[in-house]
Order: C-alpha cells, then sequence, then structure tokens
C-alpha cells in the first residue's frame, strides 16, 4: 500500500449528495466519528496519530446495530488507543463508493493514512477484542504514541497496599483468620472511614463465624428451632457464605417480626456487617436496608 489515498477514491465525492438511512445502536463511543464526505480528508489525516476503525454498516443490515455496539463497547476498553469511525451507507452513499464498499457490513482499518480492509461480514464479539488489540499493538509498533488502553493500564504500577491492610491480606492467605482480624480493626482504628478495611473485616468476621459448620446440619437446626436466632444466624451467614445474599437478608429480617428488643440488636448488627460483605453498590442491599428501617422503626 505505498499510495497513502489510493483506496480511497477522493475524486467520487465532487458529486451531488444523496441517500438516506440510519442505523441505530444505542449511544455512541466517546471515541467515534461519523464520517461524512466533508469529514473523510481530515480523518485520513487524523490516522497519523491513531488509528481508526472504519465500518461501513446500514440500518438496513439485520446484526449491524448489535455489530456496532459491540465495536462500540471495545473501542471504549481502549481508552482512546483507537477510534471508530462509522458511515451510513444510506445517508453516505458516495463515501461508502469512494471506499469500494462491494458489501454490508465491512470493516476496514484506517492507519498513517493507508486503509486495508478487515472484514466485509459481522465479526463475532468474542474476536473483537483480539482484532482491538492487534490494532492497537500495529500502531505501536509503527511508532505511533497512544493514550489509554488496557496496555498501559496493565502497565502501571499499582498502588502499594497500606502496611496493615497488606498484613491482613498475608494473614488470609495463610489461613490466620484472628490475626486477618487483628490487622483489620487496627487499620480502622487509625482510618475509621477505611472502606476497604471495613468491608475485609466483616468478610473475615464470616469466615471465621462459619469455620467447621455443616451447612446440611445447620439448615436442619434452623428448621427444627425457628425461634432459635443462633441457628437462623448461622444458616444466613452460610446462605451469605454460598452467595445466597438475598436469602441471607430474607431470613434475618423475617426474625424482626414481633421480636423483642435484644433480638432486634442481634439481627441489625449482623445485617450491617453483611451488608459490609455484600458492598454499597450491590443492588439487593438497599431494598434490605429500607426494609430493616421499616422494621425496626
Amino acid at each position: 500500500m505505498s499510495d497513502p489515498y489510493g483506496i480511497i477514491d477522493l475524486a467520487a465525492l465532487k458529486q451531488p449528495a444523496g441517500g438516506a438511512g440510519a442505523t441505530d445502536a444505542g449511544e455512541p463511543s466517546a471515541h467515534e466519528v461519523a464520517v461524512t464526505e466533508q469529514g473523510l480528508e481530515q480523518l485520513i489525516a487524523d490516522s497519523q496519530q491513531v488509528p481508526t476503525l472504519l465500518l461501513v454498516t446500514s440500518g438496513r443490515v439485520p446484526e449491524g446495530p448489535t455489530y456496532l455496539a459491540a465495536l462500540r463497547r471495545g473501542v471504549d476498553t481502549k481508552g482512546g488507543a483507537l477510534r471508530l469511525a462509522v458511515v451510513d451507507a444510506d445517508t453516505q452513499q458516495r463515501v461508502a463508493a469512494a471506499l469500494r464498499v462491494q458489501q454490508l457490513p465491512t470493516l476496514l482499518l484506517l492507519l498513517q493514512g493507508q486503509l486495508q480492509p478487515i472484514v466485509d461480514s459481522v465479526l463475532p464479539e468474542a474476536e473483537i477484542d483480539g482484532l482491538l488489540n492487534q490494532v492497537v499493538d500495529v500502531a505501536r509498533q509503527q511508532g505511533m504514541e497512544l493514550p489509554g488502553g488496557e496496555a498501559e493500564q496493565a502497565a502501571a504500577p499499582e498502588e502499594p497496599l497500606p502496611p496493615l491492610l497488606a498484613e491482613a491480606y498475608e494473614a488470609i492467605e495463610r489461613g490466620d483468620l484472628d490475626a486477618a482480624v487483628a490487622a483489620y480493626r487496627k487499620q480502622l482504628q487509625e482510618s475509621p472511614a477505611d472502606g476497604e478495611a471495613k468491608a475485609g473485616l466483616a468478610t473475615v468476621e464470616l469466615m471465621r463465624r462459619t469455620q467447621g459448620a455443616d451447612l446440611a446440619a445447620a439448615r436442619q437446626a434452623a428448621a427444627d428451632a425457628p425461634a432459635d436466632l443462633d441457628a437462623q444466624l448461622l444458616v444466613a451467614d452460610l446462605d451469605m457464605l454460598g452467595g445466597h445474599v438475598e436469602d441471607a437478608f430474607t431470613r434475618l429480617l423475617d426474625q424482626l417480626r414481633g421480636a423483642d428488643q435484644e433480638t432486634k440488636d442481634a439481627v441489625r448488627t449482623r445485617l450491617l456487617e453483611l451488608f459490609e460483605v455484600a458492598g454499597a453498590d450491590d443492588p439487593r442491599v438497599a431494598p434490605a436496608r429500607k426494609r430493616l428501617a421499616n422494621l425496626l422503626y
């Protein structure tokens, strides 16, 4: 490809405009441009700095919107290391003709002014990330300095953990849960608002409470004695440990109906610990918190 513009017939764009159509695949990527006749030459010039995937498609392509959405997601993960340029073949007919596209969708690579075809069909989503990695690698091999992207993030040095958190992790790895609890508690004494330490302490306390417990036996004991709070707390812990978060919350919340103050205090304390384990972003936490407040007050 010695001629950088050899594949693109810009002269074909010096004709009157025409055609209509649209593609719809949700919101555009933050690193995406819609190709027009007026912007094509600038797009070629920009490809000296950033590799550009050029997708020629149409709203008439059955899998077109899904394909475009997958490409958008993939491009976004590269943090600006490459760009997606979309040609709507219905509204930009002469652009598609200048690109000599024979079939829709067609995906091309525009790199340092040179254009080369990639695939003229829908690329499986599982293959998109690998393709994008190859494009970024080729661009870097050609001396292009690219921002962002997973490769750069992977190369960035990790922030060192605070010493007490590192101590807690090491204790967990060697199975010393008591030492892990002690390290987390010391960290919280020094930094009471440390969310990572709060979640870590709650998780290790959960692990410690359930050590050696038999799930089947615990469930049977809880079924045989519905009023036995300790039995219900243990099953809730085991459910939480096994990933049955909603079951754990529901079991404990059900204990609050008609409960005395001592039971309410114990259940509230345990639920707050399990909320920390799940994390504030877990969608099951907010409804459980609301129900807890309603039952307590």
